[in-house]
């Protein structure tokens, strides 16, 4: 007996000892709803082939120790430069720029990047090493024409929108981060105020906002004739909730409104370099906290497929070139067969990361996403690839090892110089430089060392949403994890605020309460989390659709709808009955629905019989509206082919 109580004790005390894992998936009946995106379905597995974990924060903080070391020598070094002519100081676009030490020639997208993002990685850029390199960002405002400009000895006057609306996005950002810096948030707001000047001008034009540039010396926008950038409208758009979130003032709110109707019924894909790139979190943020409801599957589909009208091709990568992995990776798909960029798949990183917080039907496929980012951005860098396979190995030039460790090549071609993928970029090929080293990428890499953490799962990322959020009034700590696998897994899960609850999102539960340090979560596969960090037992309230805790957001509630009883793509011999199905993570049920085909219209509840009697033979595209009891709305397309 006493030997039975023994054991007993002994299992009970190894039970007590073992970490308590929380189920993160919802304990009511309730479906949580999911979306997803269409690039998706050409990744080849839910988990990157090669799948490596890179400390992106390791390399990014030696970026910073490398870039911004003054006394640096070398071959190449150093790579900073004190600008006596304008002030503040220069760093060129590649490694071997003919530009270094041109005073006012430096640009804004690579000087404002390393000073953003390393401070995002934790570096106080205001006072390091003795030098205030926020303060030093300041030279790129123009007060002639009082907005930031992307070179210092720059003007408006010939420059394309992204050009002008990236660098002033990067310089409201950075002031966001320093709000003691008062010239430049002075020089933010007066360029968020010449900006709307620029809108009005453009709105009354009643052409909408498809312009090459705008020329703040005469107040006109103006056309090349070569290419024009619609996104720019979203550009805008991101700076005047800036101006919205700092003043109040509701002009601000109102052009947001009118810039994201455009953007919505442009004809095709508006993704010109980068600033569509924001469309998904702006879209997900307004839809959520301003009551719009535009379509966040549209937005993130233009972002991904390579559909772009002004730059054809422009898009999301997939697929393998050579023994490489490109999903997730931005660039051109058709350049060449293929051509990613580094600094645009950094900064695409960033920018959709928080659209997640604001509607987390997407968790699972933007976790996907983002784990095949992290996973093949590796690629950029010396170390991730064969040298014969990269443009260094063939220049006659002598490259420092901690340059090959810290800065990333500009691109990656699907096929170059009889290799595939052949690693380098366009510096080499248009003699911009003597080297493919991509300084202003480099900057940009900052953003993957802020967002990703590892865990102590292979390929599950604690993901960090609200750090690149600069659309959010305020906010908790908040991570996106997602399980790829095929089985069940424990993520050891820390806190950095002692005592919190870990709120779920995704599903408007809370999952753990009073965690000081650390705890597990367990996913089932394929399922993601998006977990809150609010203070212990502070109440949550709901207001409208919304979950708030002490006034701040945390979640909302949301429904989508799936289809029974035929798969995308699928053939039709005679008449098939459809079931709309509601997934919701609250108590909801359809109110109507309605299912578009040219321009036939049927309403029904839940089911719908369709055949070709109907709607004609061949391919044809099947759209639901589904309208719920609460007065929440999904739309889902399905293509059948009916004989």
């Amino acid at each position: 007996m006493k030997r039975i109580l023994s054991l007993y004790l002994a299992v009970l005390l190894l039970m007590m000892c073992m970490p308590f894992c929380i189920a993160a998936e919802q304990s009511s009946v309730h479906r949580a709803p999911e979306k997803s995106f269409m690039k998706l379905l050409s990744y080849r597995s839910l988990i990157p082939s090669n799948y490596l974990y890179t400390d992106y924060k390791a390399i990014a903080d030696l970026f910073d120790l490398l870039v911004f070391n003054v006394h640096d020598t070398g071959d190449f070094l150093p790579l900073i430069w004190e600008d006596t002519t304008y002030g503040g100081f220069g760093i060129p676009a590649y490694v071997g720029d003919g530009r270094m030490h041109t005073d006012g020639a430096q640009e804004a997208v690579t000087v404002m990047a390393a000073v953003l993002y390393a401070s995002l990685n934790g570096t106080d850029k205001s006072r390091q090493n003795g030098d205030d390199y926020v303060r030093g960002l300041n030279v790129f405002f123009s007060k002639e024409e009082g907005i930031v400009l992307n070179n210092p000895n720059g003007s408006s006057k010939t420059t394309s929108m992204w050009y002008l609306l990236y660098p002033a996005i990067l310089y409201a950002q950075v002031s966001l981060l320093y709000e003691g810096q008062a010239e430049m948030r002075e020089n933010m707001l007066a360029t968020i105020e010449s900006w709307y000047g620029a809108y009005t001008v453009m709105y009354d034009l009643a052409q909408g906002f498809d312009y090459t540039g705008f020329d703040f010396t005469i107040m006109e926008p103006y056309q090349n004739g070569i290419w024009s950038e619609p996104d720019s409208a979203v550009g805008m758009a991101v700076l005047f909730k800036y101006g919205y979130k700092l003043t109040g003032e509701g002009k601000y709110l109102e052009a947001i409104i009118s810039l994201m109707d455009y953007i919505e019924t442009f004809f095709g894909g508006p993704l010109y370099e980068l600033l569509m790139y924001y469309a998904p979190a702006l879209t997900a943020c307004l839809n959520a906290l301003y009551g719009t409801e535009y379509d966040l599957q549209r937005a993130l589909n233009r972002v991904f497929s390579g559909s772009s009208i002004p730059r054809g091709g422009w898009g999301s990568l997939a697929g393998a070139w050579g023994d490489i992995e490109t999903g997730g990776l931005f660039g051109s798909t058709t350049d060449g067969g293929g051509y990613a960029f580094s600094m645009n798949t950094f900064a695409a990183a960033g920018a959709i990361a928080p659209t997640v917080r604001y509607d987390t039907r997407y968790a699972k496929s933007i976790g996907q996403f983002l784990l095949h980012l992290h996973g093949n951005a590796r690629y950029f860098y010396a170390g991730g690839t064969k040298p014969e396979n990269q443009s260094a190995s063939y220049l006659n030039v002598t490259i420092p090892d901690v340059i090959l460790r810290a800065v990333p090549y500009e691109g990656i071609r699907k096929q170059s110089n009889g290799k595939s993928p052949w690693i380098g970029g366009d510096p080499t090929v248009y003699g911009w430089a003597q080297t493919d080293f991509s300084l202003y990428s480099g900057a940009h890499a900052g953003i993957l060392g802020a967002l990703f953490e590892k865990t102590n799962q292979e390929a599950i990322l604690k993901i960090d949403l609200l750090i690149t959020d600069t659309l959010a009034e305020a906010g908790y700590p908040t991570y996106l994890i997602y399980n790829p696998h095929e089985d069940t897994r424990e993520i050891a899960y820390s806190v950095k605020t002692p005592a919190v609850d870990l709120y779920n999102a995704i599903t408007n539960e809370t999952i753990a309460v009073n965690i000081t340090t650390e705890t597990f979560i367990c996913l089932q596969p394929d399922e993601a989390a998006v977990i809150v960090e609010i203070p212990t037992g502070a109440p949550i309230q709901k207001y409208g659709r919304n979950y708030y805790v002490n006034g701040v957001y945390i979640s909302g509630d949301r429904v989508s709808l799936f289809i029974k009883g035929a798969e995308n793509n699928g053939i039709v011999e005679q008449e098939v009955i459809l079931t709309v199905n509601l997934a919701s993570n609250f108590t909801d049920r359809i109110k109507q629905s309605t299912l578009t085909c040219g321009d036939k219209e049927i309403s029904f509840t839940d089911m719908v019989t369709v055949s070709a009697e109907t709607f004609g033979t061949g391919v044809k595209q099947l759209q639901f509206h589904t309208q719920t009891e609460s007065g929440l709305t999904d739309t889902l397309i399905l293509r059948l082919n009916f004989k």
